[in-house]
């Protein structure tokens, strides 16, 4: 899965040719209707826990964290009918970067980009990006720094990932949801925590997940998968008013 999700047309950000851009605010998330799941900054996981199911998805260090939206591909079930999150839940955070990102090169340079496709961009109202002399305005540099710590804690939750191979505690799985209806659902192509084996850990290997802060994450990892059965049922509701 590409990190580039919900991204159309991506461009560097340039304050001489974007000088005058402005950027309206989103009056929905329409741009986030059509994904099922979302990387997720183990940071994120204690919030995110409350609502989604967290899953890894992908093999060895390529391995990633994902918020769970929905069972099936396309389909974001956290969305409203008026494209709205749902009132109450937690966004993530690489939602809410969104329409910017920044782009890496083999260098490991950084550059600020934006999604030209965003229908919120324009040069007549909203949020300023570059003052009159060409210089970053507040509104710009705060989204810069969420940007970066952003990618920081990315890459924090890439080590972890790391740890959580090292100890062989991924695991593939597949989840059958049922509902009381008699419908059942199964969720595939997904790895977890083997929560027996996790638990047998030496104790010196659980101290060091604990000083990493890692621990946590597990935990909070563990506790989210029974957010499936809701989600679930959510489906369910939706597809039968549908």
């Amino acid at each position: 899965m590409t990190t580039m999700l919900l991204y159309k047309e991506i461009k560097a950000l340039n304050r001489e040719e974007h000088k005058a851009l402005r950027l309206k605010p989103a009056a929905d998330c329409a741009f986030a209707e059509s994904t099922h799941l979302v990387p997720l900054a183990g940071l994120e996981f204690f919030q995110a826990a409350r609502h989604y199911p967290i899953v890894f998805i992908g093999e060895g260090d390529k391995a990633m964290p994902v918020a769970l939206l929905g069972l099936k591909d396309g389909h974001n079930g956290y969305l409203t009918a008026e494209q709205q999150w749902q009132d109450n839940t937690y966004v993530p955070a690489f939602v809410r970067r969104y329409p910017f990102v920044l782009a890496q090169d083999e260098a490991n340079n950084f550059t600020v980009c934006f999604d030209a496709a965003y229908s919120g961009w324009n040069e007549e109202e909203g949020r300023e990006l570059f003052t009159e002399e060409g210089q970053n305005t507040p509104f710009l540099d705060e989204m810069i720094q969420f940007l970066q710590n952003f990618t920081a804690e990315m890459e924090r939750t890439r080590l972890f990932v790391t740890k959580l191979n090292e100890l062989e505690l991924l695991i593939p799985r597949t989840l059958k949801l049922t509902h009381a209806s008699g419908e059942s659902f199964v969720i595939r192509d997904f790895h977890a925590v083997d929560e027996e084996k996790f638990l047998n850990l030496p104790d010196e290997r659980v101290l060091e997940l604990n000083k990493a802060g890692f621990l946590g994450w597990v935990y909070a990892h563990l506790m989210s998968q029974g957010n499936a059965n809701q989600l679930f049922a959510d489906y369910l509701a939706k597809k039968a008013s549908d």
